[in-house]
């Protein structure tokens, strides 16, 4: 009896473990590569496409050149876009397209966070696990949802106040909880009229106007004044608003 139970268990053992690798395979292995250097900006989304090379070779790695990145939901370095850009726009849309126009300014380099964005704790944990890394810059595409569920959120980024954390404003009835809660390390989006092109999930290229043109003005500036000066996350947040007169971006009061 104790011998067979021993047999189940490693049996059972053995199928999870070769469930877990087939659902790894599943993921492509991120391409290998060396540290681009420059600014490192972290992008909270659903996932990317990092097999584009355009996107590969600006990914922040470590010495032995892994991608500083994770995954939160799989639990691993491989934050690739499950859903292959059909993300719907409150739950930040194509993460591609966001990160395609974040490194469209050189000196810039990508520590991609993959999450589950309507699960709080997600957000918390991801801004957790961006205070460990190089990234001092966060952009977090989502926009809608109920105040008190972005509380684990609020409570994260206050205690992380060294990373500025750039958000969406959203619209409607449902108000986003960056304008409600504005931490001195956030800085809130207003939706822009100005476009640009992008390469989406796959490389398609496509002209991308609104949020995503928005928010990634907003963070190449900030990268800009981080590189040029030692300031706090809050300093930059500052001066980024004191620049509202922009249609880009304009932190919300």
């Amino acid at each position: 009896m104790l011998l067979r139970a021993i047999v189940l268990h490693v049996s059972a053992t053995a199928i999870l473990g070769m469930a877990a690798a087939v659902a790894q395979e599943r993921k492509p292995p991120v391409p290998s590569g060396l540290d681009p250097g420059g600014v490192a900006i972290a992008l909270i989304s659903t996932g990317i496409d990092y097999t584009l090379p355009a996107i590969a070779s600006r990914l922040a790695r470590d010495g032995e050149g892994e991608l500083i990145g994770w995954d939160l939901e799989d639990k691993d370095r491989r934050p690739f876009d499950r859903q292959r850009g059909t993300a719907p726009p409150e739950s930040g849309g194509d993460g591609t397209i966001v990160a395609s126009l974040l490194l469209s300014a050189p000196g810039v380099r990508l520590v991609p966070v993959r999450v589950d964005p309507v699960t709080p704790l997600s957000l918390a944990r991801a801004l957790a696990f961006v205070a460990q890394t190089p990234a001092r810059i966060a952009v977090m595409p989502m926009a809608a949802g109920a105040e008190g569920d972005w509380t684990p959120f609020r409570q994260a980024a206050t205690h992380f106040k060294d990373v500025l954390i750039i958000v969406p404003a959203g619209a409607g009835p449902a108000t986003v909880f960056a304008g409600a809660l504005l931490p001195e390390n956030v800085l809130v989006i207003v939706n822009g009229t100005t476009s640009a092109d992008a390469a989406g999930f796959g490389g398609t290229a496509r002209r991308v106007v609104g949020i995503p043109v928005a928010i990634s003005a907003a963070a190449r500036a900030a990268a800009t004044m981080m590189a040029r000066q030692t300031g706090s996350a809050g300093a930059v947040r500052k001066d980024l608003s004191e620049t509202g007169g922009s249609p880009v971006w304009h932190a919300q009061k």
